[in-house]
């Protein structure tokens, strides 16, 4: 079977992670009991998901010309993901997050933005693009994504975009599915009720639009009226990266040629095989541990 191919475009950092067994503090010292140190990034981690789960990535983004620049170009190989488009300004500092996971998994993030990561506009010629099943993106680099968005839609290649927030809001008119976060459709909004943020998240008639929101699922429209996937019932450890887990599933998903339905409810349950590690990468199941889950559940009906 041929692999489903998809090219990731935006973040990617590092992510210095604690787990700590009290939270908040009562004094100034707080032990750690976990740490690792991982990439991170939406469309990093997107395409690490797509590797993990069989497929074949290719990610976009910008590096520090540093260690840690070094590092991250590394750690992408030996998931097998394709990082020619990584490009590393001259004397560019990599931007780096300290995360904060608490005992019910919940995380803290606390990002340093590093410096010199200048966003260009990529030229992607349209037999290139074409062969690629999916793009992802996520809001960091404006130049950078709008050049993907404009290739794909020009070549007829689906797109999914991964919104944490409203930065560079004027994307989100070029994206064919548009999955934000429950901060991002509260932005939007103006308050907390995603049903009625589904309409008013939508750019264009046709566009797919979703929200994760974590404990409570998956909130989504694809033309058929608002349709939730409820969440999977596992021992969270660390819900950091869990969105873009679920992105990255999604987009594999979406270069499989599957429906929405389909790509919705796998998504969920590789993110939430994804939370039962500590990292946003090391908890990632491949492509037959999400199928076990689904039949766990009894939710496989659709031939995962």
């Amino acid at each position: 079977m041929k692999r489903p191919r998809v090219l990731a475009v935006g973040l990617s950092c590092i992510d210095h992670l604690w787990r700590v067994d009290r939270f908040p503090p009562v004094m100034s010292r707080t032990r750690a009991s976990m740490y690792r140190v991982q990439g991170g990034g939406p469309a990093a981690t997107g395409a690490v998901t797509v590797s993990i789960l069989g497929g074949d990535a290719v990610l976009w983004a910008v590096h520090g010309e540093d260690a840690n620049g070094s590092y991250l170009a590394s750690a992408l190989e030996e998931f097998g993901v394709g990082i020619k488009g990584v490009i590393q300004p001259e004397g560019a500092v990599t931007l780096v997050s300290g995360i904060l996971t608490a005992p019910d998994g919940e995380r803290h993030i606390f990002c340093f933005h590093g410096s010199g990561l200048v966003d260009q506009e990529r030229k992607l010629g349209l037999n290139n693009v074409a062969s690629f099943g999916a793009v992802l993106v996520d809001n960091t680099y404006p130049k950078m994504t709008q050049a993907a968005l404009r290739a794909a839609r020009q070549a007829g290649v689906p797109s999914i975009a991964d919104f944490g927030n409203c930065a560079n809001w004027h994307l989100a008119k070029l994206v064919d599915t548009l999955v934000v976060s429950e901060e991002c459709a509260e932005e939007i909004l103006g308050r907390n009720d995603p049903e009625d943020a589904i309409g008013k998240l939508r750019q264009f008639p046709e566009q797919v639009v979703g929200i994760t929101l974590g404990e409570h699922g998956y909130l989504y429209d694809s033309g058929q009226g608002i349709c939730r996937v409820d969440a999977f019932s596992i021992n969270a450890v660390d819900t950091n990266g869990a969105g873009d887990v679920f992105h990255g599933a999604y987009a594999y998903g979406i270069a499989n040629q599957w429906d929405h339905d389909r790509c919705g409810l796998f998504a969920s349950a590789t993110a939430a095989l994804a939370c039962t590690a500590l990292g946003g990468r090391a908890g990632i199941p491949n492509h037959a541990d999400v199928v076990r889950l689904l039949r766990e559940e009894g939710k496989d009906e659709q031939g995962l």
